[in-house]
């Protein structure tokens, strides 16, 4: 099952960034003398969620779009993301805009293409 919130998401959406996330951050310096300095840190929370629905796979419909647009409207509001047995609380990444890039799949301009971005919270 496939849902944001309380709406159903299409089967056949792709979450295209699912395994492009390290949930470990490291940066790397040199002191004076030379030596290298490594610092990490576990990341508990930031991890991109990109839903995509491709033109010849998932057709997102009128009332999915139109209740994806009222979600995203809500600003800093967080909701489960249901993805095939896994819970994440997400919100739209608005600081990557677009957070919904969408455009209708001509000539049926009632369905629609593109892609959600996401934010693990």
């Amino acid at each position: 099952m496939k849902q944001l919130g309380e709406l159903l998401l299409p089967e056949s959406l792709q979450w295209v960034d699912r395994y492009a996330y390290a949930p470990v951050q490291q940066t790397m310096t040199h002191t004076l003398a030379g030596v290298t300095v490594c610092f990490h840190t576990a990341l508990t929370t930031g991890q991109p969620v990109t839903l995509l629905a491709e033109e010849n796979l998932t057709w997102l419909d009128e009332a999915t779009v139109a209740s994806l647009m009222a979600m995203a409207a809500q600003a800093g509001a967080t909701f489960p993301l249901h993805w095939e047995g896994i819970l994440l609380r997400v919100l739209f990444r608005h600081h990557d805009a677009p957070a919904l890039n969408l455009r209708p799949l001509w000539p049926h301009h009632d369905h629609y293409i593109g892609t959600i971005k996401l934010i693990a919270g």
